[in-house]
């Protein structure tokens, strides 16, 4: 998915200079997507109960990368969502529904192509692949998100052409009725329970998403990240204190039957988006430098589509992704990258372009 970032004054900022030197870009959010990016995919690419202190990094902050996409997704889509154009919020849409749909079937057919080459156990039915696109929670069992940013998308829009002026408000309270859902403890895992395993993942996960994904188009709504600019130090020490006071304190009981149980993890995250919001972004003058940056922060959305089938891919022919060890995790990485980044040189002028960013 491509990247859109949120504009900030420069301090040095005046009426008559030209007001595209005004502002910006915030590539302090750019670079928390890469680092976001990459921790999903070392989450999928390390085995369990290794000493690497990076894993043990990356084992300890697994629950996060999940909270700050959702935020981050609807902080992004927040002027779309809010203008109610057809064409934006149907480009929206199609964004996320084409690598929905599309990347299950493409890779469906490679899988079915590589079971015959290495006799492997990757192909599956044709009622799989329905179950897939359905739930986005089978053969690649990563897509429930995409699922959920649609859905989460469609209510938003819904809540906004209904309300209008008063949809911020009525977000907010979607926000406290899916917390309330959640930490309801046996009332929502009785609910959860009547649905069979992937279903259970993709419903759950909505109650779940929807929090931060307000949460999100709040920071936006009311320019939260562009206020604390003026409180940089502040917020860094505050930020920071909050972080690690939840890091071990449970405000609310974990909830059995909540994958991902929202309020710990969304204060949290919040917490890391505002540090990285304080980047230094009036200090990125050189263009390659900040082309580099935007450019990456294209492709973030390939990594999250493409990471574990091209590890059951290379695996083949590689030793370090096949053993899952960190020289592995940078090949998976940057193999993701270069499919976008030609995907995208191949198919920039089509719709397909969006398989890819």
């Amino acid at each position: 998915m491509r990247g859109k970032y949120i504009k900030l004054r420069t301090n040095k900022s005046s009426e008559k200079e030209d007001p595209k030197k005004l502002k910006v870009y915030n590539y302090g959010l750019a670079i928390l997507k890469c680092f976001q990016a990459f921790l999903v995919i070392s989450n999928h690419n390390f085995k369990s109960g290794s000493n690497n202190k990076i894993v043990l990094f990356i084992t300890k902050e697994r629950g996060l990368h999940v909270p700050i996409f959702f935020v981050l997704s609807f902080f992004f889509m927040h002027n779309n969502l809010l203008s109610l154009k057809p064409k934006i919020i149907l480009t929206r849409l199609m964004r996320l529904l084409i690598p929905y749909i599309g990347w299950p079937i493409i890779i469906w057919g490679i899988n079915h192509y590589w079971n015959k080459k290495y006799n492997s156990d990757f192909a599956v039915s044709y009622e799989e692949l329905k179950l897939q696109l359905l739930w986005g929670h089978n053969f690649i069992a990563i897509y429930w998100f995409l699922w959920n940013l649609i859905a989460i998308t469609i209510l938003f829009t819904v809540v906004i052409f209904i309300f209008r002026k008063h949809s911020v408000f009525i977000l907010q309270i979607i926000l406290i009725l899916s917390y309330a859902s959640q930490y309801s403890g046996y009332y929502y895992d009785k609910i959860m329970s009547k649905f069979t395993y992937r279903p259970a993942i993709t419903i759950g996960i909505f109650f779940e998403g929807t929090p931060l994904a307000v949460t999100g188009f709040i920071l936006a709504h009311y320019k939260i990240i562009d206020n604390l600019q003026k409180y940089k130090i502040k917020t860094l020490i505050l930020s920071w204190l909050i972080y690690n006071f939840f890091d071990d304190y449970e405000i609310f009981v974990k909830t059995k039957g909540a994958f991902y149980p929202g309020f710990k993890r969304n204060i949290r995250a919040i917490c890391i988006i505002f540090i990285y919001s304080l980047f230094p972004s009036n200090k990125i003058t050189n263009k390659y430098i900040a082309k580099f940056l935007q450019m990456i922060t294209n492709y973030t959305g390939v990594v999250y589509y493409l990471h574990i089938p091209l590890r059951d891919y290379l695996k083949y022919y590689i030793n370090d992704i096949k053993n899952l060890n960190f020289r592995g995790l940078i090949i998976d990485y940057f193999a993701c990258y270069s499919v976008g980044f030609f995907g995208t040189l191949i198919f920039g002028k089509t719709p397909l372009k969006y398989l890819f960013c």
